[in-house]
């Protein structure tokens, strides 16, 4: 399997969207291909049109696959643009996988892509993007990291789609129960709403984990029913294994990465707090969050 930017998904025979204008609508589908155009790609019409089997198409639009094998969501479901869900639902893809672990989100995914095999895929990797300049060679913009000997993403689902899909991933996905990927969020998202709270600082989250340690176990009793105590103590001691294990810079990769999802992390906090029947510091953790993002 090639994973490949949207260069590279043109050069194969792929299509990236872009917005559908009056102008397109005027020129019978034509408009500017030059380099310089901005969001060249073709139109979530074309799109459409390239779905419609046994029609006659312009060489442009046979340049759309007629079908995708599988679409990845870095995005929640229910955010998508109509116009977007619309263009993945025309290409039909046989799956759809969801990044996201919030509560709720592959039922909206179900319902947004009906005819599609639904699934949630969790990286089991690290990445970040490096500092551009003209040194940084093209294709290395980004760098990731994964444990030795792991897979790239686990995958969970309905048992089928699962299955079919792990064929033809083979190593790069492992499939796991659900639990599986819905647990672990529950153990460390606790300590990244801290983290948010304390703007992304490592040295003062490691020196504030009591009340994000009580929320994790309020989050797994939530998710998996049952009670696990998590210590401050054990809490600071794994953080600090993975600090020294990770050759990617945690404190610093941790605040900024995080910080573009603190809607996300309230989200989960939520969720666990609506299914918890102990959610005490899960409620003043999410507090302490809203009164953080707001005071900034």
């Amino acid at each position: 399997m090639t994973v490949t930017d949207w260069p590279g998904i043109e050069a194969a025979g792929g299509f990236r969207l872009r917005p559908d204008s009056a102008s397109d609508d005027a020129n019978g589908g034509a408009h500017d291909t030059s380099d310089s155009a901005i969001g060249r790609g073709v139109t979530i019409a074309q799109a459409r049109r390239s779905a419609q089997r046994g029609t006659r198409r312009s060489a442009r639009d046979r340049r759309v696959q007629d079908s995708w094998d599988l679409v990845v969501l870095t995005t929640r479901p229910g955010d998508l643009d109509e116009d977007v869900a619309a263009a993945i639902r025309a290409v039909a893809p046989r799956w759809v996988a969801i990044t996201s672990q919030v509560d709720g989100d592959l039922v909206v995914a179900r319902s947004q892509f009906p005819g599609a095999e639904v699934v949630i895929l969790g990286p089991a990797f690290l990445s970040e993007r490096v500092d551009a300049s003209p040194a940084t060679p093209a294709g290395r913009e980004v760098r990731y990291w994964s444990p030795f000997g792991a897979p790239a993403f686990l995958v969970a689902g309905p048992k089928h789609a699962v299955r079919r899909l792990s064929h033809e991933l083979r190593s790069l996905v492992l499939s796991v129960p659900m639990e599986a990927l819905l647990v672990p969020p529950a153990v460390f998202m606790p300590f990244v709403a801290e983290l948010s709270v304390r703007a992304g600082d490592w040295e003062a989250l490691l020196d504030h984990l009591d009340l994000p340690s009580a929320a994790a176990a309020e989050a797994v009793e939530a998710a998996a029913g049952i009670r696990v105590p998590i210590v401050p103590q054990a809490a600071r001691a794994v953080l600090e294994a993975i600090e020294r294990i990770s050759p990617i810079s945690l404190p610093g990769y941790a605040g900024r990465h995080f910080a573009r999802h603190e809607g996300q992390t309230l989200d989960m906090l939520d969720s666990w707090i609506a299914q918890a029947r102990d959610h005490a510091a899960l409620s003043d953790l999410a507090a302490d969050m809203r009164q953080s993002i707001d005071r900034r």
